[in-house]
């Protein structure tokens, strides 16, 4: 097919562009006419927007007012609802709270204590009355709780044993369930207490009916107090003299005179139990303190709760005191049982009274007295055996073991036993301490310790003073005897009970300190002294039995008159010994062997070189040798 050829019409194409040009004209003015009305529009918008703005801010005016308004009208609400409380809550209060469910009742006096804070902002007479009321409702309230509160108190309150337990966790309070309500109570009642000002004297409560359970507790041991000090105190008794240098009179004659068969033994003293115990029961106190009572008032109530049963047993440890120091010297061992019961709680009770220092000195004060007392008490002992006899205080004229003697080597052996304490109180006071009133230089007494600076050291100085002064007692106890044998019987009898006291207190190769005895602690050298003491006096012993055989050498009697002579003194020789106290199996074989080897001998040697039968020499000889040894054998028994 052949091609087509396409041609333009000129013409055409113009009028198509003009009617372009047209088109464009009108929608410039299309565009500029809206762009006109856009900034009228503009214009009218910010003319609109200056006039609502002032209307705006009225509506939010009145919407805050509105929104006041509602506010105001529910406080009314509430308000008019306050004065309504003391009426709704009054029927609940009265009746008092139930122990089973106590949550309502702390719900409506908390109703209570918001209206009241609520009506004290009004000044109106109507609200002035319904708060008195809305008070009084308080008052009883908070009253009935207190009630509450003590009555779960004395549920448990009743006094216990406290000796029964070793500790004081396991000293039984309160069930566990018990304390969580007191402990709720007593914080409630001490919030509230603060908020109202109603004075609830919350501590009060407690410690009065806590103070009386540990009163009833603690009775049992002040009245074995007062009955020990009743039971050991004898006629004569009287005064109160702390120490040595003023101790009563008839207590050192009993010590010198009296051989003490009751010996204190340790922790057996009735205050020294009172001082565990009370220790033991404060200690579960304060523990029971801190779980019930608010914290801000803990410590106070504590303090409360024990301060009567505290002056209760500073008092009897003052009259404890009192009996100590009037007592012979053996009572020390009951002073330093009671002084270390003290050391060991004192800690304890101080720290339960650090804010109370006059109670915690009175504790301080009774050691300090005992402390004073101890020391003078040993330095009394030293004086009274350098200077023992008096005219009441004179030994038995029956050549037994001096009581002043037995006394003081018992004491000692007892005194060991609380060697830890007297060390450290020696080491305080210093070596030779009990030497001070200037006899120091006395022959019986050792010059100083082998160290100075070491406590055991000191001890053991004084322990060699004491023995060494006993030998002197014994020597003076001698001299007061009326006849030459009895004066050798004495001191036979009591050296050799020293000596044996020495010998059987030693344990050689026990290094262990706590196991020394008294031999140990004085040394093998006092020992040494006293056995050749013992051997001078069996010297002079054996010499009073050949004077009976004194009229042997005689050249101015017949045979027959020498042995007259001989059998009358060895009749009285052995009237004599009859009379004697030796109890001493070892001392009385000591004697009679003695007695037999100064005698037997001699008389046998005299009647074998006096074969004389004259019936004048018959009749005089009373005694073959055999009858005199028999008689020796026989003299010391009753």
């Amino acid at each position: 097919m052949p091609a087509q050829s396409y041609t333009y019409d000129d013409g055409d194409e113009e009028a198509e562009l003009e009617c372009l040009r047209d088109s464009l004209e009108q929608m410039d003015n299309l565009a500029d006419k809206t762009t006109q009305l856009l900034k009228v529009f503009d214009i009218r918008l910010k003319n609109l927007g200056r006039v609502i703005a002032p209307i705006y801010k009225s509506t939010q005016k009145l919407t805050r007012l509105y929104d006041n308004v509602e506010t105001t009208m529910g406080s009314l609400d509430d308000i008019l609802l306050f004065f309504n409380v003391a009426k709704d809550e009054s029927d609940t209060i009265r009746a008092g709270p139930d122990e089973s469910e106590l949550l309502p009742y702390l719900d409506s006096i908390n109703r209570l204590k918001d209206a009241s804070d609520a009506l004290k902002q009004l000044d109106l007479d109507s609200a002035l009355q319904s708060r008195q009321e809305i008070h009084e409702l308080l008052r009883i309230g908070l009253g009935n709780l207190s009630q509450l509160f003590s009555q779960w108190l004395k549920q448990h309150s009743g006094g216990i044993d406290p000796a029964a337990y070793v500790y004081a966790s396991e000293i039984p309070t309160f069930p566990t369930d018990t304390v969580k309500l007191l402990s709720m109570l007593a914080t409630y009642l001490n919030l509230v207490n603060d908020e109202v000002s109603y004075d609830l004297r919350l501590t009060k409560t407690y410690a009065g009916i806590r103070t009386r359970h540990l009163q009833k507790s603690l009775a049992q041991f002040s009245e074995m107090c007062s009955g020990y000090v009743r039971s050991n105190t004898f006629d004569g008794q009287h005064g109160f003299g702390e120490g040595g240098g003023s101790r009563n009179i008839m207590s050192e004659v009993r010590f010198c005179t009296i051989r003490n068969e009751n010996w204190y033994e340790p922790g057996t003293s009735p205050f020294a139990q009172y001082t565990v115990n009370i220790a033991k029961l404060f200690e579960a106190e304060r523990d029971l303190v801190r779980q019930i009572m608010p914290t801000v008032i803990s410590d106070e109530t504590l303090f409360v709760t024990i301060e009567r049963p505290l002056e209760s047993y500073i008092n009897t440890g003052e009259k404890t005191m009192a009996f100590i120091f009037t007592s012979p010297i053996y009572e020390v061992l009951h002073a330093l049982d009671v002084y270390g019961y003290l050391l060991e709680t004192e800690s304890v009770l101080t720290s339960l009274l650090v804010s109370k220092q006059g109670q915690s000195n009175g504790i301080a004060k009774m050691i300090s007295r005992l402390q004073a007392h101890m020391s003078k008490s040993f330095v009394a002992l030293i004086n009274l055996l350098r200077n023992p006899f008096k005219e009441d205080t004179m030994p038995k004229q029956t050549g037994g073991a001096s009581e002043l003697v037995s006394n003081t080597l018992t004491f000692l052996s007892y005194l060991i036993g609380y060697k830890d304490l007297v060390i450290n109180m020696f080491l305080s006071l210093g070596d030779g301490h009990w030497n001070q009133d200037g006899s120091q230089d006395s022959p019986h007494m050792s010059h100083q310790a082998s160290d100075p600076n070491d406590g055991l050291s000191i001890f053991q100085h004084y322990l060699r003073d004491v023995i060494d002064a006993v030998s002197y007692t014994i020597e003076q106890g001698g001299k007061q005897m009326k006849r030459p044998t009895l004066q050798f019987v004495f001191l036979i009898n009591n050296h050799s009970y020293l000596a044996r006291t020495l010998r059987d207190t030693m344990y050689a190769g026990d290094d262990d300190l706590q196991s020394l005895g008294l031999g140990d602690l004085v040394g093998r050298s006092a020992l040494l002294r006293v056995e050749s003491q013992i051997e001078r006096s069996r010297k002079g012993y054996t010499a009073t039995w050949k004077a009976v055989m004194s009229s042997f050498p005689a050249a101015t009697l017949s045979p027959a008159e020498k042995l007259s002579a001989f059998t009358q003194g060895m009749d009285e020789m052995v009237r004599s010994h009859r009379a004697y106290d030796i109890f001493d199996t070892d001392v009385r074989a000591m004697l009679i062997s003695d007695a037999t080897e100064a005698v037997v001998p001699d008389y046998d040697m005299f009647l074998r070189q006096n074969p004389d039968k004259s019936p004048e020499f018959v009749r005089s000889m009373k005694y073959t040798p055999r009858d005199v040894q028999r008689k020796i054998n026989g003299m010391l028994d009753d």
